[in-house]
């Protein structure tokens, strides 16, 4: 019986997927290399990253070799030494602007964001009532919550 879509965990799908990482564990080459494998209706899905264009088409033909595949989508991403690095330096010029460099959004005492944190912590003493007090109180709090929102409405609007 499927639930929404998903085959049950015991079925011919799960038995493949398997059988895929039971292979791909058994060969040193591949134990390190971050794959996922999904199997849909007998065809396997693999994701991830591996470190070199031989690993890659090694993993490929690896799987392709295991019986019940009907078909296989390779969504790999070959990361060799010189990805990673790049990746790295990207994250850290990113990570050095965002530590050198003001933000570009709502200053921290703009109304805007005072009024984002009056929010927030409305929320959250409503949250705390209701888990101390009860329903009872909570309502209460809402009803204050929302006079005191109408007294700065009219404040406003003066």
């Amino acid at each position: 019986m499927d639930l929404f879509g998903i085959p049950p965990p015991d079925g011919p799908d799960a038995d493949l997927a398997r059988r895929i990482a039971e292979t791909l564990a058994a060969d040193a080459r591949f134990r390190r290399q971050p794959v996922a494998v999904q199997v849909q209706n007998g065809v396997a899905i693999l994701t991830g990253r591996v470190e070199s264009p031989d690993v890659h088409d090694a993993l490929l033909a690896e799987v392709r070799q295991v019986p019940g595949l009907h078909d296989l989508c390779d969504a790999l991403l070959i990361t060799d030494g010189e990805t990673r690095l790049r990746e790295a330096r990207q994250f850290g010029e990113l990570a050095a602007r965002l530590a050198t460099s003001p933000s570009q959004g709502t200053r921290r005492g703009s109304p805007a964001a005072v009024t984002a944190r009056v929010v927030m912590l409305a929320v959250t003493a409503a949250i705390v009532l209701i888990e101390v007090a009860g329903w009872i109180a909570a309502l209460f709090g809402v009803g204050v919550l929302a006079w005191a929102a109408d007294v700065l409405l009219r404040r406003r609007k003066r």
